[in-house]
């Protein structure tokens, strides 16, 4: 296992050296298992500072990630519980809740995001009050511009926060931890998904018509509710970066040592943003390259939020069961989003490789669902499509790794490339899953998204491309430098001629 036992001035018999050797094998052996479970060997004192960083910033982060998806999928229970007849939605109407819901986050996204390359990695702290607030709000819409509005509202006020923790993640955590924090953070979408069913399935049962309101308006009262303790933990909880913070759980021996552990991956402190920095961002692939992988990752993941049309359009289960069906699939979700940063994280920040897992899964079901060969098969189809999910994570943690030396481009990188991903997922949806044109097979829809699926996965190898292209040069770099810095600059000592010794004749 590439561990040599410690040399000893006493001779020592064979048997002793291979029973020594093999402890040492099992040793490591244990140390790997480790390290693919949790984080690896380190010191106490570390280990004691990192679970620090987890009390606070993964704590309020997941909680956080939990209530926004909450909120702002919730609709779509809502929706099949009563609210589509209450307020007389029709056509593609539905379509329509998540392109206002998306128009509003990308009215926020990129100015956040460059606002958090100048100030605190959650750019404005009352935003989640507001958000809380504009939530009850839902319980009291009379007419779907009501509803189209706030959709907006809502969307715009989550637009900071995912892209923001992920670039906060980026700066206090190193590479062995970082995949699968961000998957433990992503996973609360999931729960936010599946709670949200048995939720509104428990409400529609038990709270319906109480009081004169329909249970999908004692939803949203709940998730008010719900959403409140959020921002109140934020105010105590979120640091800035390392360099920078003011976090009141941070004494100074503390922050110095968390800035050691950024310096020694290279992750630098932020500089100013100037039009120099961003042209030079601008002129790097990961912008490009990851932008347009993530617009495919995010239009192929999109079939869950039609499931429900298809279940309704069986007319042969309640909607207390259609709200449940589809936690099914964020329960699948969550294990393999989970698994996929766990052995990326304990495989040494393997990313290419765990990626192809999610990507191939993907382009299975898309193709299942596209041909619809019969109920068993669809509703598979449907189900394994949230086992791709979890390549989100492992890409950022990668986007993370690449940009390490430079927190400005780490910052834009992430907030372009999501921005642009819902820029798609606001209008691709409407045109080719329209619900009032196509439902409930979507043939057509689930045919193109089967040819972006193959555009995700070709993505992932032309990352590793670039990727590899830049280890290339940084090494040619390096050895040129070093081969600089060998050579000895010898200053020639002159030769001096032998001295000529005048003729001098015998007498």
């Amino acid at each position: 296992m590439g561990i040599q036992p410690e040399s000893t001035d006493v001779i020592t018999p064979v048997a002793d050296d291979a029973s020594d050797n093999q402890v040492a094998v099992k040793k490591s052996r244990w140390i790997k298992i480790r390290e693919v479970i949790w984080d690896g060997e380190r010191s106490p004192e570390e280990r004691k500072l990192v679970q620090r960083l987890d009390l606070f910033i993964m704590s309020w982060a997941t909680y956080g990630y939990f209530i926004r998806l909450l909120d702002s999928g919730n609709i779509t229970n809502a929706y099949v519980s009563g609210m589509k007849e209450d307020l007389n939605f029709h056509g593609n109407q539905y379509n329509l809740l998540a392109t206002f819901f998306t128009s509003g986050y990308l009215v926020g996204q990129i100015p956040s995001q460059l606002l958090l390359t100048k100030r605190k990695s959650d750019p404005s702290q009352p935003i989640e009050f507001l958000w809380t607030i504009v939530t009850f709000c839902f319980a009291a819409v009379r007419t779907t511009k009501q509803v189209f509005a706030l959709r907006f509202i809502i969307g715009m006020l989550e637009s900071p926060f995912a892209v923001g923790v992920i670039t906060l993640m980026g700066s206090w955590y190193t590479p062995r931890e970082l995949g699968k924090r961000i998957a433990i953070f992503y996973s609360a979408s999931y729960a936010a998904s599946m709670f949200s069913g048995y939720l509104q399935a428990g409400i529609y049962k038990g709270l319906d018509n109480h009081l004169g309101l329909p249970g999908w308006r004692w939803l949203f009262i709940f998730c008010g509710i719900i959403s409140l303790p959020g921002p109140i933990w934020g105010v105590f909880a979120i640091p800035d970066n390392p360099y920078t913070t003011k976090a009141w759980w941070l004494d100074e021996e503390k922050k110095k040592f968390y800035i050691e552990r950024m310096q020694k991956i290279d992750r630098r402190a932020p500089v100013p943003l100037s039009w120099t920095k961003i042209g030079k961002v601008l002129g790097h692939w990961p912008i490009w390259v990851v932008t347009l992988m993530l617009i495919f990752h995010c239009v192929v993941t999109q079939p869950l939020n039609y499931f429900w049309v298809w279940l309704k359009s069986l007319d042969r289960f309640s909607v207390y069961q259609i709200n449940l069906f589809p936690t099914a699939a964020q329960a699948l979700g969550l294990v393999t989003t989970l698994a996929y940063a766990w052995v990326s994280d304990g495989l040494g920040g393997k990313r290419w490789q765990v990626m192809i897992v999610p990507a191939t899964i993907n382009f299975i079901g898309m193709v299942i669902v596209a041909s619809g060969p019969g109920y068993g098969a669809t509703f598979f189809g449907y189900l394994i499509n949230a086992a791709s999910w979890g390549l989100w994570p492992v890409l950022y943690a990668w986007v993370n790794e690449i940009c390490h030396d430079d927190a400005e481009e780490r910052a834009i990188v992430i907030g372009v490339a999501q921005t642009f991903g819902q820029v798609f997922v606001a209008w691709v949806p409407v045109v080719i899953l329209n619900v009032g044109k196509y439902a409930p097979r979507f043939k057509m829809g689930f045919t193109v998204m089967s040819v972006l699926s193959v555009g995700e996965f070709t993505m992932i190898f032309v990352i590793r491309w670039f990727v590899n292209r830049d280890k290339r040069k940084a090494a040619l770099k390096e050895e040129s430098e070093v081969k600089k810095d060998e050579v000895e600059v010898e200053i020639p000592t002159p030769v001096r001629k032998e001295e000529e010794i005048p003729y001098l004749p015998v007498y």
